[in-house]
């Protein structure tokens, strides 16, 4: 009798339909068969996992995070957001292209897939940033169109799974050109023409000057001419924006969107009370909206959670100096995002945690196309498919403390929150790269 390389046995399996009791028999990183405990027995193994008392879910896929690697390590790298990542669940990330140098040529990709080929723990895909010199912020001539479709072209066949639009930086001038390749394109929506610089470092000023209108104005000008290819709109935070793009699916137009916890959970009175370490782009919202997102996901309106994991330095965010004004925007989540998101909405609200996993792992796998070679979508469990997967221990209780967290990055809006829901340990292509020592 053959003998496998590794047994999960006695878990619940989260599938997206429904929690099942089922062992999985996996090789060479490979689901090879789910079968019942019964029938499991007889099966021999290199390795067992015993997952009793877990919910066994499958990998999470984190569609947006900010690894900060090359060129921002004192923030983060590969090894220590994969690290974080895997404590978190996410056994595969999509890094966003904002690093020193941009992702925009295939020499700079390249040079990222070695960084996280030799660092990174978890698996990982990249979105791609339009090429651009000084010269091109405003307006484009002939020779840097031809310049800019054929680094995008290079950029495809070296593996994006995207190309991010950050419109605040005037990048909705490169959408003409980049629809027509066929590629996805993931989009930061504010209209750079309503956003301003603070007058001071207040949170009221720093709200005032990235107003939801910016964020409703440029989802409605993405709309009315969208690319055939389908398009992403990063981090929805306005009830607004959701139902512009609500309609727009009505109407069959290729659109999906993402929203964060932080959008999910946090509110501008939560802004002024903690302070910088809250603040992002775009701005946490109103009670209204956070009730409208949250509305939206249990209706399976809004399809896909992502961390925006976006780490500064402590100095930048709390320091002296750190106002609104000063401070980056950006908020850690990578880690947090799993717990935070089972305690919000499966346990105090009544989702079940199929629909949180799909929205988690299965959805944004599909949306993104993150497959295996033999074209099985992450995020599943299903035979053929990536053995890669998460003992949740559901009934574990604790508070979330930014000095526990593994991230470079531990300044979390969430400090102190009661959280249910432990990541025990976390196995990537049937090899363990996490095993929690929380307490």
């Amino acid at each position: 009798m053959a003998v496998h390389d590794l047994k999960v046995v006695n878990g619940r399996l989260v599938l997206p339909d429904r929690v099942e009791e089922a062992d999985l028999l996996i090789d060479d990183g490979i689901i090879t068969a789910i079968v019942k405990p019964a029938l499991s027995k007889s099966e021999q193994a290199s390795e067992v996992i015993d997952a009793s008392g877990y919910l066994v879910l499958p990998g999470l896929v984190d569609v947006h995070v900010h690894f900060r690697d090359p060129g921002f390590s004192a923030k983060e790298d590969f090894a220590s957001g994969s690290l974080a990542a895997a404590a978190g669940g996410v056994t595969t990330i999509i890094d966003m292209p904002n690093t020193n140098p941009p992702t925009t040529t295939p020499e700079r990709l390249q040079e990222k897939i070695d960084l996280a080929s030799r660092n990174c723990l978890v698996d990982f895909a990249f979105h791609g940033g339009p090429y651009r010199t000084d010269n091109m912020k405003t307006t484009l001539n002939e020779k840097d169109e031809v310049m800019i479709i054929d680094m995008a072209q290079q950029l495809i066949e070296g593996g994006i799974v995207s190309f991010k639009i950050y419109m605040p930086h005037h990048e909705a001038i490169y959408l003409p050109l980049l629809a027509p390749l066929g590629h996805l394109i993931t989009v930061h929506a504010e209209e750079p023409k309503l956003l301003y610089t603070p007058t001071d470092g207040s949170s009221y000023a720093f709200l005032a000057s990235r107003p939801p209108e910016a964020e409703v104005l440029a989802i409605e000008q993405l709309l009315a001419n969208p690319p055939v290819c389908g398009f992403h709109i990063c981090h929805l935070s306005t009830a607004a924006g959701f139902r512009r793009i609500l309609a727009a699916w009505h109407k069959g137009i290729p659109v999906t969107t993402e929203v964060t916890p932080h959008h999910l959970l946090l509110t501008v009175k939560d802004l002024a009370e903690i302070g910088p370490i809250a603040k992002c782009y775009p701005p946490l919202r109103s009670k209204s909206d956070t009730e409208a997102l949250l509305n939206a996901c249990f209706a399976d309106q809004i399809k896909i959670i992502a961390s925006d994991h976006a780490p500064h330095t402590a100095t930048e965010k709390s320091g002296a100096d750190a106002d609104f004004a000063s401070a980056p925007a950006g908020i850690i989540g990578v880690e947090t995002m799993l717990p935070l998101m089972y305690t919000k909405l499966v346990h105090d609200a009544e989702m079940t945690i199929s629909h949180l996993t799909r929205m988690m792992a299965l959805n944004p796998a599909v949306w993104f196309g993150i497959r295996n070679t033999q074209w099985i979508e992450k995020g599943q469990f299903e035979v053929g498919a990536d053995a890669d997967l998460v003992l949740f221990d559901h009934k574990a209780q604790y508070s979330i403390r930014g000095d526990k967290l593994h991230s470079k990055a531990t300044l979390t809006p969430y400090e102190g929150w009661k959280v249910r829901g432990k990541i025990c340990q976390t196995v990537l292509a049937g090899q363990t790269i996490f095993e929690s020592d929380l307490e």
